[in-house]
């Protein structure tokens, strides 16, 4: 059977790889009809949205979507299922408008455009005209699939309330690109605590740099890239005289020896309902690589690790509590590398590439009632 992978998704997002190489490797024969339209800009700075950067890109989406339907039209046969990724809250309206005859069209959404834009970057006010647009857009979206993919059972119940039932929904947990588990000797500077990623309010930077702060000459900490609150984090360090080091981003491939180089990986601190929900891909890729990993405690996060077995745990938004447990790890050499031992083996037995796509084939074939061929094949069709 085939299945397309439709939209104006960015390819290279790790979701949307993951997806589309468990739907490779749980059988279908993937195609993608696909029309890049979000990639120029990866951390969307707060003028991204702005009335004119908005107005930009609807008239880029609006020529995407014609080349979309046109790609759609030039198929050999309509694909039986069409499958919509993370940030595709529009594709997921055209598709079922576009793709048509079809088996099933199923939304992997990863998140909503309410809970990112609204209740965590806090883009839009809460009670404004445009995040009672992106309600609706988002309920729409949701609405328009026959299965929505979640990430996390925590997330599944955020939806509910939205009101996509458990009877539309399935949960997929993402796991981690195969590159965070080819095997890798550790090579962990002393006392180096790592962060890396896009400095979104979820992932409670803040916290981080008042840890730092606490610990002093006691710890390494390195963040690694860049995003909305970088500027403001170095900032709050400076007045804090907090030593750290401040790194720009590196390519996906670079970062399994950024995290060898780690004595201790950090996760994610934000208080906020977003950071409890999600299970962010860093903290999925330090427990690949078998790195001592500290992140918030949460709903989430149990649903995939067991804390004090695979990882240590905090409160959120408390750097006081973060200090003395990156201290613990730092100071107890063999309880960090049992963690990580542990959490690797945890990683690879059950959310490795072929347990990811066996998952992702069952489901879909209980839920929707599609099942692929026996032998995992892959046809390319793209720009």
């Amino acid at each position: 059977m085939t299945a397309c992978l439709f939209g104006t998704y960015v390819r290279t997002h790790s979701a949307n790889r993951l997806l589309r190489d468990a739907l490779t490797g749980a059988g279908f024969a993937l195609v993608e009809c696909h029309e890049p339209v979000w990639e120029e800009e990866g951390n969307k700075p707060r003028r991204y949205f702005e009335p004119l950067s908005l107005a930009r890109l609807a008239a880029r989406y609006t020529a995407a979507a014609r080349r979309l339907a046109r790609r759609w039209r030039a198929l050999s046969g309509p694909p039986p299922l069409v499958v919509v990724g993370f940030g595709g809250q529009l594709d997921a309206l055209l598709a079922r408008r576009l793709c048509r005859p079809r088996t099933a069209l199923v939304f992997a959404p990863l998140v909503t455009l309410s809970e990112t834009l609204v209740e965590d970057r806090q883009v839009f006010p809460a009670a404004g005209l445009r995040a009672r647009a992106l309600a609706v857009l988002d309920r729409a979206a949701l609405g328009a699939a026959d299965l929505v993919l979640v990430d996390t059972a925590a997330h599944a119940a955020y939806l509910a309330r939205l009101g996509v039932g458990p009877e539309r929904t399935a949960i997929w947990h993402l796991g981690a690109e195969p590159e965070f588990f080819q095997p890798r000797a550790a090579t962990a500077t002393e006392r180096r605590v790592l962060f890396y990623g896009r400095y979104l309010p979820l992932h409670g930077v803040e916290t981080i740099v008042a840890a730092a702060a606490r610990l002093g000459s006691r710890a390494e900490f390195v963040l690694l890239g860049a995003g909305p609150e970088r500027r403001r984090a170095e900032t709050l360090a400076a007045g804090a005289r907090a030593p750290i080091t401040w790194r720009d981003p590196v390519p996906l491939a670079a970062l399994p020896d950024e995290l060898a180089a780690a004595a201790v990986v950090l996760g994610v601190f934000g208080a906020g309902e977003k950071a409890a929900m999600v299970v962010p891909n860093k903290v999925y890729q330090a427990a690949a690589a078998g790195r001592p990993l500290v992140t918030r405690d949460g709903p989430a996060l149990r649903e995939v690790l067991a804390p004090g077995e695979h990882c240590l745990v905090c409160p959120p938004g408390d750097p006081e509590a973060l200090a003395a447990t990156v201290v613990r790890l730092l100071d107890e050499p063999l309880l960090a590398q049992s963690l990580g031992r542990a959490a690797r083996a945890h990683m690879m037995q059950r959310f490795g590439g072929a347990r990811q796509a066996a998952a992702l084939r069952a489901l879909l074939a209980d839920r929707l009632g599609v099942v692929p061929a026996a032998r995992p094949v892959r046809r390319a069709a793209d720009a």
